[in-house]
């Protein structure tokens, strides 16, 4: 008897591969099965190229007529980037498809599934879905929240401090968690720190391109922002952000910001700019996330500082963190912590954090997980 979920989880497999590139597309993979044989694989490469069915088909040929077609997410059915899926499964010839979640997108939600069945093929949906809805969870979150997925990241010591009271914070971590977060924003579409870490640390914020990963003609399809939150425009000339690594970057400025500098950042450094009004003295992140989910960036990484992080937490804007734990205490009654602001009165009241990934980075401790908000 066929193992459905072994495939599934293969479907799963080849859709990771996508990862860091298709987004705020989802992440999918297929796989086609005649007999006891795999005929064709294939995965949503990059952002506008052809999804997961479409690379599975085109190495199936004409294997793919009478064969079961298994895919983490359900067969999209309307033109968008590429043409609709449905079309191309239904002239191959599948008889059978199997997906683990139907698609969130109100353009697809179980139409994508109705138009197979409706054309004779046999539809099973749900295998592995948790499994499906965690790989997609930026996707989903982009589609259903219409805002990108937001991390917040930070490096602390044992202390729980990201930097000193003078705002050093160079190096808490070691070398070898640096390298591994470099290779954490390939994942991700856009990097978000404020001004002061931009002067005080000056970072590149550039990433680490996956070993797997190495067609020059896919990596360079990689949507990258470099996001400062800059509301006087204090950003200097000569910083290692404006250094391209295949990026942008994009400057959050106050509508105060004055019209000559503007002018001048975007004739001389090809920037974008966007100007939030500001509300009790800081900048409305909501409307922010409206403005990054026009332009299509599906997942954002925050930095940092502690300001910038405060006011993402403060604004319920994390879906997720990663936290580095350095083999350091720094003590101090100035020293930063990354989340500061109102807090919270008693200790029931604090947010819990899901862990679904924790591992030691040379001396460094990770984890990663998913927020969880009340109300």
């Amino acid at each position: 008897m066929r193992d459905h979920k072994e495939f599934i989880k293969g479907a799963f497999k080849l859709a990771e591969r996508g990862k860091g590139l298709v987004s705020p597309n989802p992440m999918v993979g297929a796989v086609i099965v005649k007999g006891s044989h795999i005929v064709g694989k294939g995965w949503h490469k990059a952002f506008g190229m052809p999804h997961g069915e479409i690379e599975a088909l085109k190495e199936a040929k004409d294997k793919a007529k009478g064969a079961t077609l298994y895919v983490n997410l359900e067969p999209c059915c309307h033109y968008g980037k590429t043409p609709p899926c449905t079309k191309a499964i239904i002239e191959s010839g599948i008889k059978e498809v199997i997906c683990s979640m139907e698609d969130p997108n109100p353009l697809v939600a179980s139409k994508g599934i109705e138009e197979l069945e409706e054309n004779g093929i046999t539809v099973r949906s749900g295998i592995l879905k948790e499994e499906a809805e965690l790989l997609n969870r930026p996707y989903i979150t982009y589609i259903t929240k219409k805002r990108p997925y937001i991390i917040l990241k930070w490096a602390q010591t044992i202390d729980g401090k990201i930097a000193t009271g003078t705002g050093s914070s160079k190096w808490i971590t070691g070398q070898d968690t640096r390298d591994f977060v470099k290779k954490l924003r390939f994942e991700v579409d856009g990097i978000v720190v404020g001004i002061k870490t931009v002067i005080n640390d000056n970072p590149s914020l550039d990433y680490i391109s996956p070993t797997y990963q190495v067609k020059k003609d896919i990596l360079n399809r990689k949507r990258y922002w470099k996001i400062v939150i800059d509301p006087h425009l204090k950003i200097p000339e000569d910083v290692k952000i404006w250094e391209n690594q295949n990026s942008k970057v994009l400057l959050v400025i106050s509508e105060k910001a004055k019209e000559e500098k503007i002018r001048y950042f975007l004739r001389e450094k090809g920037c974008d700019v966007v100007k939030i009004s500001e509300e009790q003295g800081r900048l409305n992140l909501k409307y922010l996330m409206d403005e990054l989910y026009k332009r299509e960036i599906g997942i954002i990484m925050v930095e940092g500082g502690s300001y910038t992080l405060t006011s993402f937490w403060e604004e319920k804007l994390a879906d997720e963190v990663i936290v580095f734990t350095a083999n350091k205490i720094l003590g101090g009654d100035n020293s930063l912590s990354p989340i500061e602001g109102k807090g919270r009165e008693v200790i029931s009241e604090a947010v819990k954090i899901e862990y679904y990934e924790k591992k030691m980075l040379g001396n460094d401790f990770f984890i990663r997980g998913r927020v969880c908000f009340q109300g």
